[in-house]
């Protein structure tokens, strides 16, 4: 490999991922990563959307992808993997299609449009408090409060327990987007994830006569003949939680470094405010806060006369295929007039972003309202540090003076 280039998953790759990207993607069509682990790569955006629907790929992970542990010390992380089991997101078809099915009812667009004056005067309160001290930090005082307000009141989450659903989710973060899932790592995730079902079973028993909408929809399937049980609930509970503001956060951070880093972009934006749709969408290509979905290999696969064989990892780098050549024009270029954006930000198969829907509203109205309230947006201070969590890239803060 061209030492200049940083290795994938080094320290050096987390800051600027997109030279080795580049790299990968002028190699062959699927690449080992790392022999020891099994860990195989998929870059083009082409194969990652045909990979996206092979059905010798599974969601389901086994319990040595949840925690990479010796034997000996699995039956300790039992709760971990009993729980991620359950979720949505690690299920393949018929189980997770009927539950699918059944969730969507909750994300529907008439419910989430319903949700937009809630959105609204939740980000004009943020933007207030921003307001009064002249400067800000986008990622806590704005990008992690308002899908985490959102999300939480969605689910039922009283607001003295926002916070903490925060701290507890981060460090379920810490484990979740790690590409080895070491014992370090799981053992505080256990502990976040078995607390915040506590709490979702305190937020299920007080409001069980009462629940509307989402959280309606949960309580009404674990007390129909669904075959779900109170634990599958709980469980899907905490996996809204954590999909729906991790990403979310992400993407409002990205966008505003983006567009403070290409000030005519922001300048076309802020002049003409339909053009933020279209920004938005292309912030998900560019920088992507999903940067790759990972899928066990449950029957050999060859992919242009490479075999990739049966109990592999392969990961589908679509922060890589969103910088790929022959799919975009230019695509290392931010182009907010990009036209025919297919990116696969939100997944490209059966799992495709449950949440999309509201994410969209979230970094639509935020945005949208930080523009027109503060023209003048600027950098304010050094540069900041990317998160150093492979699977998703954000920032950790994002000071601007208004």
């Amino acid at each position: 490999m061209n030492t200049t280039i940083a290795p994938i998953f080094s320290p050096a790759f987390i800051g600027n991922p997109y030279p080795t990207y580049r790299h990968h993607l002028e190699g062959p069509a699927v690449q080992l990563l790392d022999p020891a682990r099994g860990f195989w790569g998929v870059f083009r955006h082409l194969h990652c959307l045909t990979m996206f629907r092979d059905p010798r790929l599974s969601s389901v992970r086994p319990a040595s992808a949840i925690v990479r542990a010796p034997d000996d010390q699995m039956p300790e992380f039992d709760d971990l993997v009993t729980h991620m089991r359950r979720w949505l997101l690690l299920r393949d078809p018929p189980a997770h299609s009927s539950l699918r099915r059944a969730l969507n009812k909750g994300f529907t667009p008439a419910i989430v449009s319903g949700l937009r004056p809630r959105i609204e005067a939740i980000v004009a309160r943020l933007l207030d408090r921003m307001e009064d001290r002249g400067t800000a930090d986008i990622v806590q005082d704005l990008a992690y409060p308002l899908p985490v307000t959102a999300i939480s009141d969605l689910l039922g989450v009283p607001e003295s327990e926002h916070g903490r659903c925060v701290e507890l989710t981060n460090v379920v973060s810490v484990w979740f987007a790690s590409v080895v899932r070491t014992p370090e790592t799981a053992r505080p995730a256990q502990a976040a994830i078995l607390e915040l079902v506590e709490i979702f079973k305190g937020v299920i028993a007080a409001r069980k006569s009462n629940a509307e909408g989402l959280l309606g929809l949960l309580v009404e399937l674990g007390s129909a003949e669904s075959g779900l049980g109170w634990d599958e609930i709980y469980a899907q509970c905490v996996m809204l939680l954590f999909g729906g503001h991790e990403t979310t956060r992400h993407w409002i951070g990205n966008c505003v470094h983006t567009f403070l880093s290409h000030p005519e972009s922001f300048d076309a934006v802020r002049s003409n405010p339909e053009l933020l749709r279209a920004a938005m969408e292309e912030v998900l290509r560019y920088e992507s806060p999903v940067q790759m979905f990972g899928r066990g290999v449950i029957a050999d696969i060859e992919l242009d006369g490479t075999r990739v064989p049966k109990g592999s990892t392969l990961l589908l780098v679509i922060a890589a295929a969103h910088r790929d050549a022959e799919q975009y024009a230019d695509p290392d270029r931010f182009d907010i007039h990009r036209a025919h954006n297919r990116h696969l930000a939100f997944g490209g198969d059966a799992h495709v972003c449950l949440g999309s829907t509201l994410a969209r509203l979230e970094g639509h109205i935020a945005l949208r309202e930080l523009t027109r309230r503060f023209p003048r947006l600027q950098p304010d201070g050094p540069g900041s540090q990317w998160s150093p969590l492979v699977g998703f890239r954000g920032l950790g803060e994002l000071r601007v003076s208004l």
